[in-house]
């Protein structure tokens, strides 16, 4: 882990050669370790089963490490004396950090010991709660009129969703959120030695099955430390208690080293250099401290990483061997294929396009806004509108090729159905932008409804609809390849077909030709719209 402190240490002392302000760095490794500190996992704890592992944050081990309570203490005093910059705020910064850097390492260097579970009931439901208050309050904060209403209805909105999520019917809905954050507390007396004699009583049993697999045997033990690496019995895991090695990290170990390299630079740059600073560091650290701590559980959930990018890196070496050079045999199923797909984009585009020019102006605010039933009939196009726009093409293909079928028929429908809701939505707000001077001046005239959006209106925004409609075929095109990987027919079809069967030189031939096409499409497409607008 030490790595990661480098790598900030570095990052830090790279950006103060550069001029850029090191309290902006200070400030964003104390935010982030104050967040780090109640939010992210450090570690992981073990039990029987793989799912009863669980990976408690710098404050869930608290209880059975009270010292970990020294990094919150200098991240708040670092945080406190960096907004004074200069070197007393790198003193301080350099000191949390190393002091933090120093208790991160002694923990890491524990052995191995037993652990209970104190799940915390109420806590995520009220965070929850206290979360959709303050994003109500906020909104409602910049327009004074709107600040005790938005109080109001942010404090009963928070209320009503503390008390659901605590109800039978809440945690029926969500299951995992009562008791969701753990503490670690240390295991009554006698309870080690408890578990260490069901370990070795069941050994004999375990041993019988690893023979069976052709595993190593198990010794037995005769203290805790023998489990490391192990599996604790179940009814010790049952019972809430947990295996807690030390040198397990989880993400939050990652940032909490890197946060500790930022500060630990930060505060060296800004003792040699203290004019580094600027006004708006404090704002700009958090922000910045908010991003690290949101990118990396990010980064976890989708299992990133380079290794496997390494390991996987044969396979990709067998494709291109295999792939090339393609074979022109089957250009002329790739060329009937790609037409295939153009043609699903032009028809779903088109046939968006018929519906989305009067929706349109149902859905723009200029327009209607003149009386209540036409202020509803708004409401009710821009609903519509996001909520087509929330369910994915690839979600409407799948349903379709259900309904309808495979072929590119479940895809026209797809497409037609997602882009009325992307084109109505540009065409919207080019009616919403449009000059009301002729628009005025053709009512006062006494002109229909119709006349002035067939004067007024319709030359101001005609090009942009054409324009924005050329934009979404080039969008539509690229999607109906991927509505192909589902049936939905095209060149996407056959790309699946051929990755089934091995045969990559022939799918190579598609994949250029979707370059080629594609680059054909993006030119032609962006001469037009210059042309137009």
């Amino acid at each position: 882990m030490l790595i990661y402190t480098l790598v900030g240490a570095g990052l830090a002392l790279l950006l103060g050669l550069a001029n850029s302000s090191m309290r902006r760095l200070m400030i964003a490794g104390s935010v982030g370790l104050i967040i780090t500190f109640f939010t992210l996992p450090f570690g992981q704890v073990s039990g029987f089963l793989s799912r009863e592992t669980v990976r408690p944050t710098l404050f869930g081990f608290l209880p059975i490490y009270p010292l970990f309570s020294l990094i919150l203490v200098a991240a708040l005093l670092s945080l406190a004396i960096s907004l004074r910059g200069r070197r007393i705020g790198g003193t301080a910064s350099l000191t949390a950090g190393l002091t933090t850097l120093i208790l991160a390492l002694s923990w890491a260097e524990r052995p191995t010991s037993l652990a209970s579970l104190l799940p915390l009931y109420g806590l995520m439901e009220a965070v929850t709660g206290i979360a959709a208050t303050a994003i109500i309050v906020g909104i409602s904060w910049g327009i004074p009129r709107a600040r005790l209403p938005g109080l109001l209805i942010g404090i009963a909105l928070g209320t009503t969703i503390f008390f659901g999520l605590t109800s039978n019917s809440g945690q029926a809905i969500f299951p995992k959120t009562p008791g969701y954050y753990k503490l670690l507390t240390s295991t009554p007396s006698g309870t080690e030695t408890s578990i260490i004699e069901s370990y070795n009583s069941g050994l004999e049993e375990l041993n019988r099955q690893r023979r069976s697999i052709g595993l190593n045997l198990l010794e037995p033990i005769t203290t805790i430390t023998g489990l490391e690496g192990q599996r604790i019995p179940r009814e010790a895991a049952e019972a809430g208690f947990r295996l807690v090695e030390p040198n397990r990290t989880a993400y939050g170990t990652t940032v909490t080293f890197l946060l500790i390299g930022l500060m630990v630079g930060g505060g060296l740059m800004a003792i040699w250099r203290p004019r580094l600073q600027d006004r708006a560091d404090l704002s700009t650290g958090t922000l910045l401290a908010i991003i690290i701590c949101t990118l990396t559980p990010a980064f976890a959930a989708t299992n990133f990483s380079f290794n496997r990018l390494v390991e996987g890196w044969p396979f990709l070496l067998d494709f291109l061997d295999r792939a090339w050079p393609p074979n022109v045999g089957a250009l002329q199923e790739v060329a009937s294929q790609m037409l295939i797909t153009i043609e699903i984009a032009l028809v779903g585009t088109f046939l968006a396009a018929v519906f989305a020019v009067p929706l349109s102006f149902l859905a723009s605010r200029n327009l209607t806004f003149g009386n209540p039933l036409m202020r509803a009939v708004f409401g009710l196009t821009r609903g519509f509108f996001n909520l087509d726009r929330g369910i994915d093409t690839l979600i409407l293909a799948l349903v379709f090729v259900a309904a309808v079928g495979l072929g590119p028929f479940a895809g026209v429908l797809a497409m037609a159905i997602h882009s009325i809701a992307d084109l109505g939505k540009v065409y919207s707000e080019s009616i919403e932008n449009v000059d009301r001077g002729p628009i005025e001046a053709l009512e006062a005239v006494g002109a229909s409804g119709t006349n002035v959006v067939r004067w007024a209106i319709l030359p101001q925004v005609g090009p942009l609809f054409i324009a924005w409609t050329l934009y979404r075929f080039e969008i539509n095109f690229r999607v109906s390849i991927v509505l192909g990987l589902v049936g939905a027919g095209g060149i996407g079809f056959f790309i699946q077909e051929k990755m089934g069967t091995g045969t990559y030189n022939q799918m190579i031939v598609a994949i250029l030709a979707i370059i080629l096409v594609v680059n054909i499409i993006d030119f032609a497409s962006s001469w037009l719209r210059g042309r137009l607008v």
